[in-house]
């Protein structure tokens, strides 16, 4: 019985695409656990800002000034776009790379199914 010659080359293919395989479902959890982060942030800022609210409306109301203007309101907005941006960046930043692992996958499959079976 003959041996195939090309065995070893798709064991290789085979083992490079498990290994692009394993990186991607790393990339997968280290992108969850980013975003849980950054929902963990926001969700301590915006309880801050509710917090820091709650001290200005006070002064408002013992000093008698109504609908004064708030700056917490106009940080907490800024805050909250900017965690939104944040996100979004980094959203696009790992569908990048997750696209581009996939691209290298694809590329070794295409190439071990290509190898004649000798």
């Amino acid at each position: 019985m003959a041996k195939d010659k090309k065995a070893d080359k798709r064991l290789e293919c085979d083992w490079k695409i498990a290994s692009i395989e394993s990186k991607s479902d790393e990339l997968y959890l280290e992108e969850q656990k980013a975003q849980q982060a950054l929902e963990n942030f926001s969700t301590i800022m915006m309880n801050s800002f509710k917090q820091l609210q709650a001290i200005d409306d006070d002064i408002n109301r013992r000093s008698h000034r109504q609908n004064a203007y708030s700056e917490t309101q106009q940080k907490q907005k800024y805050i909250s776009e900017l965690i939104f941006q944040q996100q979004e960046a980094l959203k696009a930043e790992y569908k990048k790379e997750r696209l581009k692992l996939e691209a290298e996958r694809e590329k070794l499959q295409k190439e071990r199914d290509s190898l004649s079976w000798d």
